[in-house]
């Protein structure tokens, strides 16, 4: 390979041209992060907007049986449910438009272990539900293919917690105590 010496003026150019080519990918890469973010919180308010019922439950897990020491077979216990009045649906819509657009770059390792689930109906059917798990910041939702913000879940559990629902509850000890 042949080292092609420029004068120090083409030398300064070629080095602002890269520096340039640089920001414009930096800045075309933050607008890619918050994309996907943007598109959830699209699908998901929108599903809040066209829903005729929105019911929310706070409930039991597989893990929770395993770790009370019994059959990971058992039925699911609803601890509570809720469905959404209007002004709920409201302070939901609020509550996921504040949070900001970035896309979650980073997941847990943990365990998937879902303690509240928001049913959304459409003409009285089951038309998607949204698992959320606090305690590792996971959500599985079927009606997107978009990540999430990274901050959604401040926001859903703003919402879980204006319906008087617990985000945190020794889970286990619930299913122990049969409670």
């Amino acid at each position: 390979m042949m080292w092609q010496f420029l004068k120090p003026e083409q030398d300064l150019q070629r080095y602002l041209s890269l520096l340039v080519c640089g920001l414009l990918f930096a800045c075309s890469s933050e607008k890619n992060d918050a994309a996907e973010g943007a598109a959830y919180k699209t699908d998901l308010l929108n599903a809040i907007r066209q829903s005729s019922k929105i019911v929310v439950t706070e409930h039991s897990s597989e893990l929770d049986f395993m770790q009370a020491g019994q059959a990971a077979t058992q039925k699911e216990k609803v601890y509570r449910t809720v469905t959404l009045t209007t002004r709920d649906r409201e302070n939901f819509i609020a509550a996921i438009e504040h949070v900001p657009d970035k896309t979650q770059q980073a997941f847990s390792a943990c365990v998937f272990d879902p303690h509240h689930t928001v049913y959304f109906y459409a003409q009285g059917k089951l038309s998607s539900k949204l698992d959320i798990c606090f305690a590792c910041s996971q959500q599985q939702w079927d009606a997107t293919k978009h990540t999430p913000p990274a901050d959604i879940y401040v926001g859903l559990a703003q919402f879980i917690k204006s319906v008087k629902l617990d985000t945190e509850r020794e889970w286990a000890n619930l299913v122990r105590n049969n409670i």
